[in-house]
């Protein structure tokens, strides 16, 4: 996402500061890298910072709240986050009746839900009651990657603020302006997808590797047996190392098809359109068979060689 689309956010949600019209309940979505969390938390800040004029764009830094708020000891921002994988419903209880008390000073009272798409079912139902009947003073600041995860109950309750994905251009020249060869970076943002923290990872840890595999698949579907039973055989190896250098592969398949079908769309090449989406939901339903199963990673990569050139 364009950093000025953040900073457009941004002003909106001072311009409602300044205005006295601060929603009750906001969720913060989009996918991961947009910013979605950063301004969430920029925002809570405002909002407890008694310093700063009608319309500023930024905490005072200096009042007693922020001074408290910089060393994450305000007694008005509620933090809720997955305890392990998931948002139980004791920790949605705990800030209803954090909620609940008189804030400091008279001011508000924040609750800041990150990942908020973790949310058990009895967690989003107590949640739900709180936006039903919020208490005076308070907002609900909710950050999700997966909104359609949430209870359309609970959706309708908030003020939705959308984070545009990162064109693969914004996020090439992202990297680039960090010092990566144009070469580089343009790999990476098509690995990424929309995430520019997803393309930093892959030109950290794997770029060298998708680059290999990028060039075995721009071949297809004219790779003969030979050549995918000769790369298969690089994925056998045991336990972790197997699973991560298959995920690795099927993520870097799976940026592939996109990118193929992307193409075949525009160029209304049904035949090569209908090919990637398989490719990609073949990708797909891999990566959540090897999350499940003790496959044989060797023998996932074959199989979706050998699917891709048929």
């Amino acid at each position: 996402m364009a950093a000025d689309t953040r900073d457009e956010i941004r002003a909106e949600l001072a311009r409602a500061r300044g205005a006295d019209r601060v929603h009750g309940a906001y969720l913060f979505e989009g996918p991961a890298g947009t910013g979605k969390a950063d301004t969430a938390q920029w925002f809570a800040r405002l909002l407890l910072c008694k310093g700063a004029p009608a319309g500023a764009l930024e905490p005072c830094g200096k009042c007693h709240d922020c001074r408290l708020l910089a060393t994450d000891a305000h007694p008005d921002l509620h933090r809720v986050e997955p305890d392990g994988a998931w948002i139980k419903v004791d920790a949605v209880r705990e800030l209803r009746a954090a909620l609940g008390l008189v804030a400091n000073e008279r001011g508000r009272r924040v609750a800041l839900i990150l990942d908020a798409e973790r949310l058990r079912t009895e967690a989003a139902n107590a949640l739900l009651k709180t936006l039903e009947e919020p208490p005076r003073g308070a907002v609900m600041l909710l950050v999700t990657a997966s909104a359609d995860a949430l209870p359309r109950t609970l959706r309708s309750r908030t003020l939705r603020v959308r984070f545009p994905a990162w064109s693969e251009r914004e996020i090439a020249g992202a990297l680039e302006a960090e010092g990566m060869t144009p070469s580089d970076a343009a790999l990476a943002s098509r690995l990424g997808g929309a995430s520019v923290v997803s393309a930093r990872a892959w030109a950290e840890h794997s770029l060298d590797e998708a680059r290999t595999t990028f060039e075995l698949l721009e071949r297809s579907p004219r790779i003969s047996v030979s050549e995918i039973l000769d790369f298969s055989e690089g994925f056998r190896r045991a336990g972790d190392e197997g699973r991560a250098g298959a995920r690795a592969f099927i993520d870097a398949l799976a940026a592939f098809a996109r990118a193929r079908a992307e193409e075949a769309a525009g160029a209304s090449d049904s035949p090569g359109l209908d090919r990637a989406l398989r490719a990609f939901e073949s990708a797909a339903r891999a990566r959540i068979e090897l999350g499940e199963h003790n496959l044989n990673p060797q023998l996932v990569v074959e199989s979706l060689l050998i699917e891709l050139c048929s």
